[in-house]
């Protein structure tokens, strides 16, 4: 092992993690890789892309806003899951550490790193001319360092704090031990989108839009902003959505292997409220959208919700899917 891998220990541990997952499933790494950049295409190829950019580069005080509203949040909860690694971490007890700030700082370059290189790209297969994406970039770059400066400032709770706060029962059940149901086990990702999406954490989104609007500025109107900052914050909650089923579905497979539930029944019981809860916050989103643009709600807004829709329900549903393969639930032959 190279001098300076010993001397990092944690960041030797991030690319000896990378190498393995390589290693030990290459289809798997690269596939992953292919669906990326097959992702990335047909962001690109989506009429509304560059119509989307450009205005963001002429008004690039609503790019502003929008990159430190973004990194705001990131920072923040970035800073408060560093805290809990440094502290129960296996590398913890080495003398060699990696301080918070330094993961933080790493992890919201390679951020923007990412950001940049797509709207090159965009630039390159000329979706942007030049003058916007010069403005885009700048401002995204100047948001990027002033929301990781305000997420680095904004109050952190306490290392290892759980969640289970956001988990609310709303109705006990006297016979939970000798009748049990599945129903409850929908709660789960709605009790981890609401720790990923806390509203503590996207209230800063609408005070630094509202601060960072000037007086009197006309081409960028302040209820343009703010309507692009809520907009922001409904998309995010209905992506933290499904990133939460995500999560939760290899915990709840490991939880629940013992039992002879099927992998189809616990797709559908993780899985059903989330898809609601995503159906009515876009039918809401497209509403209010529409009542201001109607015909471009109708051409772009409704075909985008419904490709973001299947796409949820896909990813949702493999997830759960691998996750049962990992945990063995619903194997052939568990119970007879």
């Amino acid at each position: 092992m190279p001098r300076w891998m010993a001397a990092h220990p944690h960041l030797s541990s991030r690319l000896l993690a990378w190498r393995n997952a390589y290693r030990y499933r290459p289809v798997r790494t690269l596939l992953a890789a292919i669906l990326v950049f097959v992702a990335l295409a047909v962001i690109a190829m989506l009429p509304p892309t560059g119509p989307i950019l450009g205005w963001l580069g002429r008004n690039w005080a609503i790019a502003f806003v929008i990159a430190a509203s973004i990194f705001t949040l990131s920072t923040a909860r970035r800073r408060q899951h560093a805290s809990i690694m440094t502290a129960t971490s296996w590398l913890a007890s080495l003398p060699a550490g990696s301080p918070p700030w330094m993961q933080v700082v790493s992890d919201m370059a390679g951020r923007l790193a990412g950001f940049v290189a797509f709207i090159v790209l965009m630039r390159l297969a000329g979706v942007i001319d030049g003058a916007d994406f010069s403005r885009l970039a700048v401002a995204t770059v100047a948001g990027a360092l002033v929301g990781v400066l305000a997420g680095w400032r904004l109050p952190r709770a306490d290392i290892g704090a759980p969640g289970f706060h956001s988990a609310i029962v709303r109705r006990t059940r006297a016979r939970w031990a000798s009748r049990p149901s599945l129903s409850p086990l929908g709660n789960w990702p709605a009790a981890q989108g609401r720790i990923f999406s806390r509203p503590r954490r996207m209230a800063p989104m609408l005070i630094i839009a509202m601060m960072a609007i000037p007086s009197g500025l006309h081409s960028a109107p302040g209820q343009v902003a703010l309507a692009v900052a809520g907009v922001c914050m409904a998309l995010f909650s209905v992506i933290s959505l499904t990133a939460a089923a995500v999560r939760v579905a290899f915990g709840a497979a490991r939880w629940l292997a013992p039992t002879t539930l099927g992998r189809w029944r616990f797709t559908v019981a993780l899985g059903w409220r989330v898809e609601l809860t995503q159906i009515l916050a876009l039918a809401v989103l497209l509403l209010l959208t529409g009542s201001i643009y109607p015909r471009g709600t109708v051409a772009v807004g409704v075909p985008l919700v419904a490709l973001y829709l299947c796409a949820s329900l896909v990813v949702v549903t493999a997830a759960a899917f691998e996750a049962c393969r990992r945990a063995g639930l619903g194997a052939c032959g568990r119970g007879s």
